[in-house]
């Protein structure tokens, strides 16, 4: 049997290039996807971070002079 399919590929490569073309596609969308949500992730804990940030004190010009 698989003598016949290798026969068969052999005289029609058309099938054989469908299915790669089909593989590529596949595999650029799973790499765009993982990387769209890699970017959204991180954007999201960055936003989180910036809302649960405690603003700094405040230093008077005073206390920064220090005793010369």
């Amino acid at each position: 049997m698989s003598t016949l399919f290798v026969a068969l590929a052999r005289e029609n490569p058309w099938p054989g290039i469908a299915v790669a073309s089909l593989n590529l596609i596949v595999a650029v969308s799973l790499v765009g996807v993982s990387l769209l949500l890699g970017v959204t992730i991180s954007v999201l804990a960055w936003a989180h971070a910036l809302a649960n940030r405690e603003p700094a004190p405040v230093r008077h010009a005073a206390n920064r002079r220090g005793f010369a």
